[in-house]
């Protein structure tokens, strides 16, 4: 192999590593790396995760918790519960909106990322933060009216385990919302099709599963567990 040859091919190998390197820690939040390389990410950009989201708190009142109490109607004090919380967004949510008046749980398995939710909700009272991970919910079956998971069940080490845990932990007739991510194709056997989705979450006791347009890379999707 000539001089120029063998540089080319270690630029090309240069280049492959730092894309590699890309996908596993960035595209896929170091999800096939394991769990605590996904929580040691989250706990070294917790306090830059929201302005690197640039969450809109009306576009959340607006999409989450005003559609929330709608389906929960006439209750204005259901039991929430928001896994993988982060730094707080759904319960900050529900706490602005003037109709809500219930207790909330929120899980999540990074520490640094609840102590800055614990910051965002001083002094409102009625949240309950909880370092856990999704895979095992420290709650009886059927405990919540509400059970929320936005833009993380498919970071998850085992998704379709955390969708049935999901569901277990939401009484009957209450209500599931998660996201279900659109643009999969980066992240093999950790997103759902539309059609998978939906029918596990038929086999774990939910009905009337609706995806509804939310975000460019994900949609919501409502679930009612059965009465």
């Amino acid at each position: 192999m000539s001089t120029f040859g063998a540089a080319v091919a270690i630029a090309l190998l240069a280049f492959a590593i730092v894309v590699l390197g890309w996908w596993l820690l960035f595209a896929t939040e170091g999800v096939y790396l394991g769990r605590r390389v996904v929580v040691w990410l989250y706990d070294v950009f917790a306090t830059r995760y929201d302005g690197i989201k640039r969450f809109h708190p009306e576009h959340d009142h607006m999409f989450l918790a005003q559609p929330i109490m709608q389906r929960v109607a006439p209750e204005k004090a259901p039991y929430v519960l928001d896994v993988a919380t982060g730094t707080g967004r759904l319960p900050a949510a529900m706490l602005r909106h003037v109709q809500f008046a219930g207790p909330i749980l929120a899980l999540d398995a990074s520490r640094r990322m609840l102590d800055v939710a614990a910051l965002k909700l001083e002094g409102q009272a009625g949240v309950l933060l909880i370092q856990s991970t999704a895979e095992q919910i420290p709650t009886a079956d059927g405990e919540f009216d509400v059970v929320t998971c936005l833009e993380a069940l498919e970071f998850m080490e085992r998704p379709a385990r955390v969708a049935r845990e999901l569901c277990r932990v939401v009484r009957p007739g209450g209500w599931l919302l998660i996201t279900n991510r659109r643009t999969g194709r980066l992240m093999p056997g950790k997103t759902f099709t539309e059609t998978q989705l939906h029918d596990l979450l038929i086999e774990c006791g939910m009905q009337a599963v609706a995806f509804e347009t939310w975000q460019v890379d994900y949609d919501l999707v409502w679930a009612q567990k059965q009465p």
